[in-house]
């Protein structure tokens, strides 16, 4: 990126009063303001909480809305109303509520404020909008208390810090082969109440307070247009920025299963992965009870030698002799397959022309394989290919996702290369992964599957707005601690971005240095431990195997441990899958979401939460004690809970928690509910007709649980799925189960409820829909509550329930029989305690 040079033109009137059009009705969506010196200035409402923002100088055309699909759609309902004083126009999205803009009527310079929580500007133009010989730039004034965070992430998602705050940052494809998987999302947001989206494709970069300087630029003839977003939440501002740029695409479920590869056996290992190698090593562990629901494959699956460089994209006729075959053998096991495409195979594959070459590829490796994805004949090609050769449902082959490798490493074509659409690869770098993403999916997946099926793509490298076609994982990262931090940060930075789904090779890809992958610690506390709790789990590299077999009896038992874990859990983590799906909210959870105003939550950035329940802080060191930030809670009073113990530990603390390796620091919100299923060796083997339910003793506590069929788009298109409502309140301690509200293919009508108490001190009474439940001696299927005294945990077995039908407990008040009891036990716990000592 280059210096800021001199500054030449200010957006200005100079010295003359500007003039808005009036040749449109009042309110109105848009506004035009035109200065005497051809300045053009042109406010948007999108909704009453977004405003766009688009200056051009004289001579210039604003760029068509259709020139980047970064924003999903411009047909937003909207307006303007408009006041005027002496020297300002105010406008407003919403008389009451809403976003309101004050444009100066001299220098254009605009201030914006929230008409309720805030009339006070939170962000206010210093110079305003400038140009320089190739930089246009705007300035906003700088509050050295502001915090900002979000902007994607950078190479290899090596982000040292989720504040942005005194740095300067630009989030751009890379110029140097080997800058990897860049996150490319020209969007902020700010711990005053609102977010910022850049919409250019242009380099960018954006300074939040070096040298008391907040702004951003853009090189090269672009346009400054850019949308400032209201919250004053963070929740809302990514509600509202998913809408303006389209929301994550809602995954299969069994992406959120454990995935293994056949890295590293390729056709130079002793052991080059095939069909039977792959029948071998999953029958194993699933023999010692791994679950395991994704096969990724690398290019050993690969026609024309299985080679990363020197293949095609066709199933090899002597590895897999009989794809048809193998597929129904990998449906038979309840796992899906992954194709892997490295752009260096694009010359070899079928269907390939010279012309789908990008206009000059001097200076980029494999320059002959580079394909043109402005065009859109070599988007179809791109598509038909793998529809051709595997994905068509027709052909009975395996295929539910696609791998799309390499697309990264094109920096150092030149950026005056011209398409034949007129732009340059100084534009059009920025945009590449969305183009590919609109290949795959927009173009070819959707119109081909028809809703049966979720697109899941995956690329190595991602632009703002394809989060509703695709995802992205950070590259080939290194092995060490070091690495495992970023990652940490890059995953709650993508879930700002807009991205919840991202993902990472768990673990590290290799450590190039030491020439070899992870260590038995690093693969205990992050290919498991921390891989276990991110959105796409992918323990992947070269080096020793990342198979838990083929891993130390330490390293297995905590594979087995976090597996199984990561399964039951299941119903909570797919729950709030879709509702990053419905409104952007990630579900790994940076702090600054729900605790924006506090320091603590800007600097504590290697823990977040999972959910909105469970507090995940990995340790990613060598020590055996972690720092923990407890944050306080929503009531005025109340407790977490140890995930592990149950032991309740007071809101608003630093602690030093013992993680000695393999333990992973969990907590859990007094209130909380979470559903879990019952473990098993793939998401399409879990039980759906019964679900266990802990709920933790605290104030009030709500959970959604989403269901649907896991495979298919009818949950959006034909509103097939089921939303269950559950509830806890504290005075008198009541959980409520509401009835189901709709239903899906091959849903249950009725359903085994188990739910388990955490938090009370001694056995209470529990009424079922007003009837006393039984107290049980032993914990059975029966019907009833059973008090486990060690482990103070209360759990209530019911019988098999309908789902329309609402289910109550509520603590009841004792009987005398009930009382004596509860004495004669206490009685006899105390003399038992006395004989002990």
């Amino acid at each position: 990126m280059r210096s800021l040079l001199p500054l030449i033109f200010f957006l200005s009137a100079l010295g003359t009063f500007a003039q808005i059009e009036t040749n449109v009705p009042v309110p109105e969506r848009s506004i035009l303001i035109t200065a005497a010196n051809g300045f053009k200035l042109r406010i948007t409402a999108y909704g009453k909480y977004i405003v766009r923002i688009q200056v051009a100088r004289m001579g210039e055309e604003f760029f068509a809305d259709n020139r980047y699909e970064m924003v999903e759609s411009h047909h937003w309902v909207g307006e303007l109303n408009r006041a005027e004083t002496e020297n300002a126009w105010h406008l407003s999205t919403d008389k009451t509520y809403g976003l309101k803009v004050t444009v100066d009527k001299r220098s254009l310079r605009r201030s914006f404020s929230g008409n309720m929580w805030n009339s006070n500007p939170f962000l206010e133009d210093k110079l305003g909008i400038s140009w320089a010989t190739d930089t246009i730039s705007t300035s906003f004034k700088y509050d050295s208390t502001e915090h900002f965070t979000g902007l994607g992430h950078g190479y290899f998602g090596r982000e040292q810090s989720l504040d942005l705050r005194g740095q300067v940052v630009s989030r751009n494809y890379g110029t140097e082969h080997g800058q990897q998987a860049p996150l490319i999302v020209p969007f902020y947001l700010s711990s005053k109440g609102y977010g910022v989206f850049l919409n250019s494709t242009f380099p960018n970069r954006f300074n939040f307070g070096k040298d008391n300087e907040y702004g951003f630029s853009i090189y090269g003839p672009g346009r400054m247009d850019y949308f400032v977003i209201l919250g004053p939440t963070f929740p809302q501002i990514l509600d509202s920025y998913t809408q303006l740029t389209g929301r994550p695409r809602m995954p299969l479920k069994s992406f959120f299963g454990l995935a293994l590869s056949d890295k590293g056996h390729d056709h130079t290992s002793s052991t080059p992965s095939d069909e039977n190698w792959w029948k071998q090593k999953i029958a194993a562990h699933r023999a010692d009870g791994f679950p395991l629901d994704h096969i990724v494959n690398d290019n050993r699956w690969r026609a024309g030698g299985g080679q990363r460089c020197l293949s095609r994209f066709d199933w090899d006729s002597t590895r897999y002799p009989d794809p048809k075959e193998y597929q129904l053998w990998v449906k038979k096991n309840g796992l899906i397959t992954t194709l892997d495409f490295n752009r260096c195979i694009s010359v070899q594959s079928e269907g390939w022309k010279k012309e789908y070459n990008i206009p000059d590829a001097t200076g980029i490796d494999f320059n002959t394989s580079a394909p043109d994805f402005t065009k859109p004949e070599v988007r179809h090609w791109f598509w038909n290919l793998m529809w051709k050769k595997s994905l068509d449902p027709s052909l009975g082959y395996p295929g539910d996702a696609l791998w799309i490798d390499e697309f990264d490493e094109m920096g150092k074509a030149s950026p005056q290369m011209k398409f034949e659409n007129g732009t340059t690869w100084l534009e059009m770098r920025n945009y590449w992964f969305f183009l590919i993403a609109k290949s795959l999916v927009q173009e070819g997946w959707d119109p081909s599957f028809k809703g049966t099926k979720r697109p899941f793509v995956w690329v190595r490298g991602m632009t703002a707005g394809a989060q509703r076609y695709a995802t992205l994982w950070s590259g080939d990262i290194k092995c060490g601690f070091d690495d495992m931090k970023t990652q940490v940060r890059a995953m709650q930075l993508a879930g700002l971005s807009g991205f919840p789904f991202w993902s990472h090779d768990a673990g590290g890809f290799y450590d190039w240095e030491k020439q070899k992958g992870p260590s038995d610690t690093v693969y205990r506390q992050w290919s498991m431990a921390f891989g276990s709790f991110t959105p796409f789990w992918k323990p992947h590299g070269v080096g020793l195997s990342r198979w838990p077999l083929d891993r130390s009896e330490a390293e297995q038992k905590d594979a087995k441990f976090y597996t199984e874990l990561r399964y039951k859990l299941m119903p909570y983590l797919y729950s709030y899958a879709h509702l990053a799906h419905e409104t952007g909210m990630p579900l790994a959870r940076a702090m600054v979401i729900d605790y924006p105003w506090m320091e603590e939550a800007w600097k504590c950035d290697l823990q977040y939460m999972w959910g909105k329940d469970i507090l995940v802080a990995p340790n990613c060191s060598w020590s055996d004690t972690t720092f923990v930030w407890i944050p306080p809670l929503n009531g005025i009073r109340g407790n977490w809970y140890d995930f592990w113990t149950d032991q309740k530990i007071r809101m608003n603390t630093v602690i030093a928690y013992p993680s000695p390796i393999g333990k992973l620091p969990l907590f859990v919100k007094g209130g909380s509910i979470i559903p879990m299923s019952n473990t098993a060796l793939s998401t399409a083997f879990q039980a759906r007709d019964s679900l266990t339910i802990h709920a933790y003793l605290g104030v009030q506590g709500r959970f959604t649980l989403y269901e649907d069929d896991g495979i298919s788009e009818a949950f959006e298109n034909k509103k097939e799925h089921r939303i269950t409502e559950m509830t806890y309140f504290s005075h008198p301690h009541t959980f409520r189960i509401d009835s189901a509200v709709g239903s899906y293919k091959d849903a249950p009508q009725t359903k085994v409820y188990k739910v388990v108490f955490h938090g009370f001190e001694n056995r209470p009474t529990l009424d079922l829909n007003g009837k006393r439940l039984k107290v049980l001696k032993a914990q059975t299927n029966e019907q009833g509550i059973f008090w486990n005294e060690s482990t103070r945990l209360l759990t209530v077995q019911l019988n098999p329930t309908p789902v329309a039908k609402r289910i109550l407990l509520m603590q009841g008040p004792l009987t005398r029989a009930e009382k004596r009891a509860q004495r004669l036990h206490a009685k006899e716990m105390k003399k038992r305690v006395a004989d002990v000592h």
